[in-house]
């Protein structure tokens, strides 16, 4: 029999929901430059990635209080495995997030020394190459998750793989912004990210 996901669980996911939605609507201002569908994905990212992190620091919050405030007889045991569960997502679809800008970490003593076609080129390689690392990557990470749907996690009651979806989900995304900053690239358009670098 399936065990009951915890209500603080349930608790900390609306409330970060609901934060994570306001802070989209009315604190961020980027998505003024966006039309249509665009804006309507740039959002609903944004929307996801602040509710993961908004869980993520609850949990770990709810974590300490139960450990070092609150009295001996309140137990949240699913926090940690909350907190990991969080983690994961939060830093996987941070990840293909960054990959939309092309702004992940990146060692520019080459690069910089290049010119402007010669930039290029190295740019396409870098994303054939990030290509060919995430295609399998997956491929094999949905295969993997797709065997985990049988067990269940020991303190949320969740299935295990959503801990494991993580990686094809993101990954796929990181593949869609990927094909597109290599079409720019092949027309000739350059990320702002790599205009501000200087030519040598």
């Amino acid at each position: 029999m399936a065990m009951p996901i915890p209500i603080g669980l349930v608790i900390i996911f609306w409330g970060s929901l609901a934060l994570a939605v306001w802070l989209v609507f009315v604190v961020r201002d980027d998505f003024s430059q966006e039309r249509g569908l665009v804006k309507f994905w740039r959002m609903l990212e944004d929307g996801i990635g602040q509710a993961l992190i908004l869980m993520m620091v609850a949990t770990a919050a709810l974590q300490v209080l139960a450990r070092y405030v609150l009295p001996p007889e309140i137990s949240v045991p699913w926090t940690e495995e909350g907190g990991r569960l969080m983690m994961v997502w939060a830093a996987l679809w941070g990840a293909a997030a960054l990959q939309r800008s092309d702004d992940h970490i990146s060692m520019t003593a080459v690069y910089g020394a290049l010119g402007n076609s010669g930039k290029r080129l190295l740019l396409i390689f870098s994303d054939l190459m990030t290509l060919g690392v995430l295609l399998p990557v997956v491929y094999w990470g949905w295969q993997n998750a797709r065997m985990l749907d049988i067990m269940t996690s020991i303190s949320l009651g969740l299935p295990l793989s959503i801990f494991a979806y993580s990686v094809p989900v993101a990954g796929a995304i990181m593949i869609v912004y990927t094909v597109k900053l290599l079409t720019d690239r092949l027309r000739g358009k350059m990320p702002r990210i790599h205009q501000d670098l200087p030519d040598v």
